[in-house]
């Protein structure tokens, strides 16, 4: 008969993912090991199997909560209003909160996913995919030109990642910049030159 988990399961589990984001994170996911995880934790390296199979195990837990959140908050974001540009300023807000407030996990979806194995790898990036799709549509949205411009649907909602991504090197959450202020400049940014950029011939 298997073991009944302890009351206390879910806490542990989550103290374990917390304090795994920050050591891998800071330290790298290679120069991190179980037994550094362990030892954040207060708990034996042995007792870390008894929440997860393996570090690899740890680390797609954090990726794929991460995306996850942030498909929720990006469809959120869009049912807040039918306006494709308050669309996009919500978007990017969405996104570039839970950047902020989830900064280790972050840091891994950009600098750790090669770590994990292919298949595990590949459901990560099928999430990410959606995403991106997610972006591109909106910017259709807000650049009509888009529609009739398939081939750069998609460079420019990556170029939209690509300005929001790597905040994670500079943000200061206690600087004078609050991630709401960034992404409405950024979305100004964006607008400001998005509609002239789509007709643009390929």
């Amino acid at each position: 008969m298997p073991r009944a988990r302890a009351g206390d399961f879910g806490a542990k589990q989550q103290l374990i993912r917390d304090r795994a984001a920050e050591l891998f994170a800071s330290r790298g996911f290679a120069a991190t090991s179980t037994a550094d995880v362990a030892q954040a934790c207060g708990i034996s390296k042995g007792l870390i199997w008894h929440y997860f199979e393996s570090k690899e195990a740890i680390l797609f837990d954090l990726l794929h909560a991460h995306v996850d959140a942030l498909d929720a908050a990006a469809t959120a974001a869009l049912a807040e209003s039918a306006d494709p540009r308050a669309q996009l300023r919500a978007f990017l807000r969405a996104h570039l909160r839970l950047y902020a407030n989830a900064r280790a996990r972050h840091v891994l979806l950009v600098s750790a996913l090669e770590s994990l194995a292919p298949r595990q790898r590949g459901i990560i990036v099928a999430k990410q995919r959606r995403l991106v799709e997610t972006a591109a549509g909106l910017l259709a949205r807000v650049a009509p030109a888009l529609k009739g411009n398939p081939a750069l649907r998609w460079p420019a909602a990556m170029g939209l990642y690509g300005f929001i991504n790597w905040t994670y090197t500079w943000f200061d959450p206690d600087g004078p910049t609050t991630p709401e202020a960034f992404a409405d400049f950024a979305c100004a940014t964006f607008l400001s030159g998005i509609e002239a950029a789509a007709k643009t011939p390929a």
